[in-house]
């Protein structure tokens, strides 16, 4: 089942090998489109953006609402599998926890892998509970329809839910319309259903978290790197799509280091 990607190659016989970007929920390809995909490539990787299954025009077998973890660590796996050369993941939230479950049987040409504001093997009871407090009505028209649109296609919340105060309306305005229905059953499995059985990291890991993220706190962040005997790096005053927020590039460069460091590129 072929997916939609947003593939740009390097023409440079010393490329440092291939970098799998990989999206959170109600999102696609396009979220690492304006900054991350343009920057990386310029630090001479060949830039792979997946839409999973169901998202931004990949095709879906079954309904979205029904969709798998299992079945978007397939799509994830499936796709490094016919890499050549040296892979490096990088995955945000529901990407990041799909890293996770995959995680043990990636092959070892992926050097190295980036979670950002990912949700945490723990599992996301503590958001249930702030969404339960801070939109009740909202929360159980979610539940009753098995939707997060509600959320997730209301500006105010979703500003709140995944971006700064300072956003901009005119940035809302073009991403709005690109949010889109997410699996429910995967969201159930990131709350409680189906938690990473990763006792260890094999490969080296950066988790990156966003002192204000609503959706994956700080906390959250901190106690998951703790389980993996992992220092995080939390950046200050971000939230939870800070790739799209300004101040990005800051956090790019210090993934760029890593992957310098800990790669093992050619």
């Amino acid at each position: 089942m072929p997916l939609k990607v947003i593939h740009q190659p390097q023409h440079n016989a010393q490329t440092k090998g291939h970098l799998v970007l990989i999206h959170g929920a109600c999102m696609g390809a396009w979220v690492w489109e304006d900054n991350f995909i343009p920057f990386f490539h310029q630090q001479g990787y060949e830039l792979h953006a997946i839409s999973l299954r169901g998202h931004a025009g990949s095709p879906n077998a079954k309904a979205i609402k029904w969709t798998s973890i299992m079945d978007y660590k397939d799509d994830l796996l499936d796709y490094v599998n016919n890499l050549e050369g040296p892979v490096y993941v990088i995955g945000h939230s529901m990407g990041g926890f799909t890293i996770q479950h995959a995680m043990n049987e990636l092959p070892s040409k992926v050097k190295a892998a980036v979670l950002l504001c990912s949700a945490p093997r723990h599992g996301l009871i503590g958001l249930v509970m702030k969404l339960i407090m801070h939109y009740p009505i909202g929360f159980l028209i979610s539940l009753l329809q098995m939707s997060w649109l509600p959320i997730m296609k209301h500006p105010h919340k979703l500003k709140r839910v995944i971006f700064r105060d300072d956003f901009s309306e005119e940035k809302m305005a073009r991403i709005l319309p690109k949010m889109q229905e997410e699996s429910f059953l995967a969201f159930m499995q990131m709350v409680f259903l189906k938690l990473p059985r990763l006792r260890r990291i094999s490969i080296p890991t950066l988790i990156v978290g966003a002192e204000k993220d609503y959706l994956v706190s700080e906390r959250d962040t901190r106690r998951m790197a703790a389980y993996y005997d992992l220092h995080p790096y939390i950046i200050e005053g971000a939230s939870h799509c800070f790739m799209l927020e300004t101040g990005w590039e800051n956090v790019a460069e210090k993934i760029n280091a890593f992957l310098l460091e800990h790669g093992n590129a050619h």
